[in-house]
């Protein structure tokens, strides 16, 4: 059983090894869904951004810039719901297994950790924090330097107060990698 085990584990990461030789640049753009999750004030809204690709052997860096806004609350015995929420974050997420613009799909783990700013005017609230985010994905090799991808991501926000808001994140996006 130990050495199927292996044999498995083995087959998994050839592919990746096989594709992760020197460095490889590449740049993205991204687009989806940003859900709260356990937040009465806000409600579904949008998420997109851009980011770069540093690969390098197994691991690809990615720093990014994404914008997203919550929808307005719905909250029954309030005439004027407030607005959403507009968050601007910007970090770095490292991505393990991404096959970087090679043939075929890869299942890629990823975490990161950025600084984000929520702003209301509504609600006259403007706070710029840490957050960290932890997800997986599945790149597609499409074309010789050019990969899809879709990603599921759940990113928590700090907040003055030791409180944090939590997003669930689902998005798709392209990347073109330079040189291949």
């Amino acid at each position: 059983m130990k050495k199927l085990l292996l044999l498995a584990i083995c087959l998994l990461v050839l592919p990746h090894l096989v594709a992760a030789q020197g460095v490889k640049l590449g740049a993205g753009v991204f687009g989806g869904m940003e859900v709260p999750v356990i937040q009465d004030d806000q409600s579904s809204g949008t998420n997109f951004g851009f980011k770069g690709r540093l690969n390098v052997a197994l691991i690809t860096f990615e720093p990014y810039l994404s914008f997203a806004s919550y929808g307005g609350a719905d909250i029954d015995d309030v005439i004027d719901d407030p607005d959403g929420s507009s968050i601007t974050g910007f970090g770095l997420d490292a991505v393990l297994f991404s096959g970087f613009g090679a043939p075929g799909p890869r299942m890629i783990l990823f975490a990161g950790i950025g600084s984000y700013k929520v702003k209301n005017d509504q609600m006259d609230y403007d706070q710029s924090n840490i957050g960290y985010s932890l997800g997986l994905g599945l790149e597609v090799g499409v074309a010789r330097g050019i990969s899809i991808e879709g990603r599921g991501r759940f990113l928590a926000i700090g907040t003055e107060g030791g409180a944090t808001k939590k997003s669930a994140i689902v998005t798709a996006g392209l990347n073109y990698h330079f040189g291949m």
